[in-house]
């Protein structure tokens, strides 16, 4: 029996797309732009020296590294017990070369390795530039864990915002779940975990978002204010996929 299926309309973007029928992973997407990134190789160079493709934000003791050795390659966001405030974030140092606008769809596997405790937030999803107060964010859609295993979606296109969206689901620390956010609709953005829609009793509307704001880059954080909270975020891959604007 194969593993995989294809859908030819996939969901409703226009472009083909094979996937895991067992874990709903993306495996090939037909689509003009295609990114993909699954941290293969040594920390150190390429991507991380910070001219290519990602940077990291690191304040305090956090830490932003390639796992070594790891399975399927990983990038670990942790934050550290000292009572300081922490940043660590994996982004695109604001160089926005997505389009929200043009049907992406942006998806990744990743656990909460440490889930986030006491005054830890963690958020990953597409945004535009990096503020360390994830709510002055004006264009973003994310999910997020706030204190907890609880996982909530938010979306905000500088004029509808919806917080801390409930999805029902609460994670298990050190479980690998696939996260999707689907734009193909600017008018109704769609969550997803596991294949599965989340928090579908709420319209996430960014269609107010202008043309420069829908230009968007993959974002991971895990921070905290002066309190001793942990959180472990471990990213297995990134893949994002859209037409050409």
């Amino acid at each position: 029996m194969s593993k995989t299926l294809a859908k030819y309309n996939f969901k409703n973007s226009g472009f083909p797309m094979v996937y895991d029928k067992s874990t709903a992973e993306s495996v090939l997407g037909m689509f003009p732009i295609v990114f993909v990134e699954d941290f293969l190789g040594a920390a150190g160079g390429g991507p991380f020296d910070g001219t290519i493709n990602w940077n990291v934000v690191d304040v305090g003791d956090a830490t932003e590294a390639i796992v070594a050795d790891s399975a399927n390659g990983q990038f670990l966001l942790h934050l550290a017990a000292t009572n300081e405030a922490e940043d660590a974030v994996l982004y695109m140092n604001d160089n926005k070369t997505f389009d929200v606008g043009s049907g992406l769809i942006f998806e990744c596997r990743l656990n909460m390795a440490v889930v986030p405790g006491t005054g830890v937030t963690a958020v990953f999803g597409m945004a535009g530039d990096h503020n360390l107060d994830k709510d002055a964010l004006t264009e973003s859609a994310w999910f997020r864990l706030q204190a907890s295993a609880v996982l909530l979606t938010e979306s905000d296109d500088a004029t509808n915002n919806n917080d801390d969206t409930a999805t029902g689901i609460t994670l298990v620390e050190g479980a690998y779940h696939i996260f999707r956010i689907d734009f193909t609709t600017l008018t109704d953005v769609k969550f997803y975990v596991d294949g599965v829609r989340v928090s579908a009793a709420t319209t996430f509307d960014m269609s107010n978002l202008s043309a420069s704001e829908q230009q968007m880059q993959p974002y991971f954080s895990l921070d905290k204010a002066a309190v001793v909270g942990l959180g472990d975020l471990n990213i297995d891959y990134v893949k994002i996929f859209q037409d050409r604007s």
